[in-house]
């Protein structure tokens, strides 16, 4: 068994992917750490290795020539291990099938039997007009997004799989667990894992990752060596904003209450800046992605 975990879309989902990386190789897994990027492989600089036209091996001497919160090549170097690099386009230009061939041909030459796309926030789950929130949300649209294309190139694989953490920064709450219930009516909701506890609550993937022994530690070091938690961060080069990674490294270590994420599109509670970090937001939610883009399907008659 290989496991391949990657951030779903952009920003640094891959720091939030890292706590399942984190899990497996508490497990003694073989697991890799990736992400679904936007840019195209043309965009990448300095050591890299390309295995086909939409995926790369990128490490800690890869440059990516980006605007944009490209961490790889740092979260490369923090764990010491190359990172697999997807693209969702090919030549600056979307081409969702070659992206599609990139994961296929990673697993064929990995070896990777289980694939676990990791959403921070929520919006992934977003499976009908209504389900965002007002003013926050990227996009109310469930087929838009960088999240909605990942989904749709990559349904019907088998053994790929939605993890969901921090709930509740993208999508409106009650939307979710609506959703959620209807997933489980069709057999696409896997349970859901308390990640500082590790209570498990119909969780039903523990032959994947069981979460049976302590992963924290390693996590909390790469969230704090590459994610800015304060004003102070910023003139470090080495750091990069996340709005839901910093809700879910409070979460994780129990920093309850109003916490400053520092992004741009920062969320007023209260008239002040931040978000109200709560215990919610330490459970990890798994479904079937296929299953999820059945779902949105049918909700929107296509």
């Amino acid at each position: 068994m290989t496991i391949l975990v990657t951030g779903l879309r952009g920003g640094l989902d891959i720091i939030n992917a890292s706590l399942l990386y984190y899990v497996a190789k508490a497990e003694g897994k073989d697991v890799i750490l990736g992400a679904c990027r936007s840019k195209s492989l043309s965009r990448l600089g300095g050591k890299f290795e390309s295995f086909a036209d939409s995926g790369a091996l990128v490490g800690p001497e890869t440059t990516i020539r980006a605007r944009g919160r490209y961490v790889e090549p740092l979260v490369s170097q923090t764990i010491k291990e190359k990172v697999l690099y997807f693209g969702r386009k090919f030549e600056d230009k979307s081409d969702l099938a070659r992206f599609r061939e990139a994961v296929l041909t990673a697993r064929e030459r990995f070896g990777i039997t289980d694939h676990i796309l990791v959403d921070g926030g929520g919006d992934s789950l977003i499976l009908q007009h209504g389900d965002g929130i007002e003013g926050v949300s990227e996009t109310f649209d469930p087929y838009e997004g960088g999240d909605a294309e990942v989904m749709v190139a990559l349904k019907g694989i088998p053994n790929t799989y939605l993890a969901l953490v921090s709930v509740g920064l993208d999508i409106d709450v009650k939307k979710f667990w609506k959703n959620l219930t209807e997933l489980n009516k069709i057999g696409g909701y896997f349970g859901r894992v308390h990640l500082v506890n590790r209570e498990l609550e119909n969780y039903v993937l523990s032959d994947i990752v069981s979460f049976t022994e302590p992963f924290l530690q390693p996590y909390f070091d790469l969230a704090e060596e590459r994610v800015i938690m304060s004003l102070d961060d910023f003139d470090d080069p080495g750091k990069m904003r996340s709005h839901t990674a910093v809700v879910t490294y409070h979460a994780l270590k129990g920093h309850f209450g109003m916490q400053r994420t520092y992004v741009d599109w920062e969320p007023k509670v209260e008239g002040r800046l931040g978000v109200n970090v709560t215990n919610n937001h330490n459970w990890m939610y798994f479904f079937d992605l296929t299953r999820v883009e059945a779902l949105k399907d049918k909700f929107n008659k296509i």
